[in-house]
């Protein structure tokens, strides 16, 4: 009697350290190449790779289809933002292990989640979809403790703007819409609208999960810290934040209630949830439908011992969930780097981080000749520090002291300099 045959992943889009951690899993595996990626790493893993938009949906499907042919896909699996909508039309269409568009639709459109959310009853901000800054403006009449303007769809925190009373809302409006910053959106990406939400005060987290068939394991809640006021960028993420039991149930329950909202049944997710300042709720800031960036699927498996990137395939692929959530080992810990705008001249006391008891890894660090923007959102980060610990303050105090034996020099920038590109 002939095997069985394992399942067939179609994989989309994925990175080298995505794909290397997918060696000797007991799957079959077509892989869409991800441009500027490892190809002959992709060739050495995979059945075939093939090249295609990853974020056309049409053209996706059609490539999809001709694969199905060929050999039939069991599931679809994207792990970069770009490539989820289309992988779910994918899925949709074809009957395959995946999520469908309105799911991932209510993930990346910030406007529909808080208006499903409030429909279903479940604690979401006040908000207002903006054409104009005269709506702004109105919008922010009605709320005391400021508000919060940001596009109504993206990652990074791109675009996020604190607005405190009305003399500041000019320039988050023109923030926001990219006429001002150290970024800007290209063209056809600029919004075209603004979503205005009521700023809720008090400590974000975000839950890491696995879901299959529409159940959810919760593998960690990770702790954050930001910049503060006005763009809140990440500066650092720990795991297992340490929670008492009652804050830990609130917290989960609000991400899986938002998952079950949003019909979320196959993968990774990445909710994000502010507990108020009384620690007595929760309130979801929105959804990711993949693995949480920043590292915390790599803090994930340091603190837990499960591999979040390998257990996505197979929970695809097999249609089965880890046993149970994982329990935490040790404590996981990211800070990164920043530095003051201009170009880098220096970077400075790699060795000694490096030999802080706990430390991973120093990553994505700049470079000599590097231009640095000012800290307006996640792309504007300079590096990061990983470590594990016995404990997650352990883990937390070694990259903090990791990161502060870093010194990135910089010198200001003219503007003739920086029209020439030195």
């Amino acid at each position: 009697m002939p095997e069985p045959a394992v399942p067939h992943l179609l994989l989309v889009c994925p990175r080298s350290d995505i794909l290397g951690k997918l060696l000797g899993l007991p799957i079959a595996l077509t892989v869409v190449h991800r441009p500027g990626g490892d190809r002959p790493l992709e060739e050495s893993l995979a059945l075939r790779v093939v090249d295609v938009d990853f974020t056309d949906a049409a053209l996706l499907l059609a490539a999809a289809r001709e694969i199905h042919a060929w050999r039939p896909i069991d599931a679809i699996l994207g792990l970069t933002e770009l490539s989820l909508l289309p992988v779910s039309t994918v899925a949709q269409e074809m009957g395959v292990r995946g999520n469908v568009t309105a799911t991932l639709t209510y993930a990346q459109d910030k406007a529909a989640l808080r208006g499903l959310l409030a429909e279903r009853g479940i604690s979401t901000t006040a908000h207002r979809v903006c054409d104009g800054i005269e709506a702004a403006a109105d919008f922010l009449r009605g709320c005391p403790a400021g508000m919060v303007l940001k596009p109504v769809s993206g990652n990074g925190g791109t675009g996020v703007h604190l607005v405190g009373d009305p003399g500041d809302l000019a320039a988050a409006w023109a923030w926001t819409t990219g006429a001002s910053g150290a970024w800007g959106w290209t063209a056809d990406a600029a919004p075209v609208v603004v979503l205005a939400e009521e700023f809720l005060a008090g400590r974000e987290f975000s839950v890491e999960t696995l879901s299959a068939e529409g159940k959810h394991t919760v593998l960690a809640v990770t702790g954050k810290h930001t910049s503060g006021p006005p763009h809140f960028v990440e500066l650092g993420h720990e795991l297992p934040a340490v929670l008492e039991p009652p804050v830990y149930e609130t917290l989960t329950a609000a991400a899986l209630g938002a998952l079950d909202a949003i019909g979320y049944t196959w993968g990774p997710g990445h909710t994000e949830v502010m507990l108020a300042e009384d620690g007595c709720s929760a309130t979801v800031v929105e959804i990711n439908a993949r693995q949480g960036g920043d590292q915390i699927w790599e803090l994930v498996e340091l603190a837990t011992g499960l591999d979040m990137l390998s257990g996505s395939v197979t929970t695809l692929a097999f249609g089965q969930l880890p046993p149970s959530s994982p329990a935490p080992r040790r404590g996981a810990a990211i800070r990164y780097l920043v530095a003051d705008p201009g170009r880098v001249v220096a970077v400075e006391g790699l060795d000694e981080a490096s030999a802080v008891d706990g430390v991973i890894r120093v990553g994505e660090l700049c470079a000599a000749g590097d231009t640095v923007s000012p800290l307006g959102d996640s792309w504007n980060r300079c590096g990061y520090v990983v470590t594990a610990a016995a404990d997650t303050a352990s883990a937390q105090a070694a990259a903090r002291q990791a990161a502060s034996l870093i010194s990135i020099r910089t010198v200001p920038v003219t503007p003739e300099a920086a029209d020439a590109g030195q």
